[in-house]
C-alpha cells in the first residue's frame, strides 16, 4: 500500500459495540414517531441522501408529481443504514455474526472529518447552519434541540458542499481500529462510493417493494407493482418479469459450421435453429495467400 503522511490520513477509532464511532447518549423522540433521531449517524445519513438524491418540486410541471420525491420521501436513508451495518461483511467474518463491524457508524464519522477538511482549505460555497438538518425533520420526527446537539458537521453543509466534501475523500486513506489490537486501513474514497453510489443505485432497484429487504432473497416477498416503487414511477418501469433462456440453440444452414444437431425449428426454409451446436472443421478458410506482415527473423 502507497505510504501517505500523517496530514493526509484520515484517523478513525470507534467501539463495534456501540454500533458507531459517534452516538448521542439517552433517546428523545416525539410520541408516535416515524423516525427517532437518537444518534449522530441517522442524522448524516438523512443529510447524505438529501444531498444526492434530493426532491425536486421544479420537476412536477414538466415532467409529473411522481418525479418531486427524492430518496427521503422512500426511507433511503434508514435503508444504508442498514444496508452498511448488516449487508457488509467488514471485520472478522471467520467468527461468525459477531464478527461483522457495523461500519454505518464510522462512515458518518469519516464524512464529518471531510468537512471540515472542505472548511479549514475554504473551498465551501456557503457557511454552515444547524437549520439545514433541522430542515430534513418531519412533523411527527425527534425534537429539534435533539439534531441540534446530535448533528454534526456535514449535516450543517450546504447540498453542494456536502458533495464537495465527499469527494475529498478520494485523496485520503482510513484508518479504523473499532477494537483495541486490530487496525484496518482502506481507500477513503470508498466511502463516497457507498454513500452516492450504493444511494442511486439503491433509489432505483426494486427495493421499496419488499416486505422485509434484509431477509435472504428466496425468502422475501415482493408485489411486484409499479405503482408501490417510488422510481418505478419515475421510470415507468413496468416491473421485472419472468427470465428468458439466453440461448434458444444455433442457426442451421446448408455447409454451416454451426448446428447440426436435432432441429428446434424452422425459421424460412434454409435457415433453422438446432439445439445442438456443430464444429469448426478443418480447411474452411483458404490461407495460402496470407503473409506474416513481420516475418520472423525480419
Amino acid at each position: 500500500m502507497e505510504k501517505t503522511d500523517v496530514s493526509r490520513r484520515a484517523v478513525l477509532r470507534g467501539v463495534a459495540a456501540g454500533g458507531g464511532a459517534v452516538a448521542v447518549s439517552g433517546r428523545a423522540s416525539a410520541s408516535g414517531s416515524s423516525l427517532t433521531f437518537e444518534t449522530h449517524t441517522e442524522i448524516t445519513f438523512r443529510a447524505v441522501v438529501d444531498a444526492v438524491l434530493p426532491e425536486t418540486p421544479e420537476l412536477a410541471e414538466p415532467l409529473g408529481d411522481e418525479h418531486v420525491p427524492g430518496g427521503l420521501a422512500v426511507g433511503l436513508d434508514e435503508f444504508l443504514i442498514t444496508y452498511a451495518n448488516d449487508l457488509f461483511t467488514f471485520g472478522l467474518p471467520y467468527i461468525g455474526a459477531v464478527g461483522n463491524i457495523p461500519i454505518a457508524g464510522p462512515v458518518a464519522a469519516v464524512l464529518d472529518l471531510a468537512a471540515k477538511e472542505l472548511l479549514d482549505r475554504g473551498d465551501n460555497e456557503d457557511d454552515p447552519s444547524v437549520d439545514r438538518p433541522l430542515a430534513l425533520l418531519e412533523p411527527d420526527d425527534a425534537s429539534p434541540w435533539v439534531v441540534r446537539f446530535a448533528a454534526g458537521t456535514f449535516a450543517k453543509l450546504s447540498r453542494q458542499d456536502r458533495l464537495r466534501a465527499i469527494g475529498l475523500l478520494d485523496g485520503y486513506e482510513l484508518e479504523l481500529s473499532p477494537v483495541s489490537g486490530f487496525l484496518f486501513e482502506a481507500d477513503a474514497g470508498l466511502v463516497g462510493q457507498l454513500v452516492v453510489g450504493f444511494a442511486e443505485v439503491i433509489y432505483y432497484s426494486e427495493w421499496q417493494g419488499y416486505d422485509e429487504f434484509t431477509q435472504p432473497p428466496s425468502q422475501r416477498e415482493h408485489p411486484n407493482d409499479p405503482a408501490a416503487v417510488q422510481s418505478w414511477r419515475q421510470t415507468g418501469y413496468p416491473g421485472f418479469a419472468d427470465g428468458y433462456a439466453a440461448l434458444r440453440g444455433y442457426a442451421d444452414k446448408p455447409d454451416s459450421p454451426l448446428g447440426g444437431g436435432e432441429i428446434w425449428k424452422d425459421l424460412d426454409g434454409d435457415v433453422r435453429i438446432a439445439r445442438d451446436a456443430g464444429a469448426f472443421r478443418e480447411n474452411d478458410y483458404d490461407t495460402s495467400d496470407y503473409e506474416e506482415p513481420f516475418p520472423e527473423g525480419a
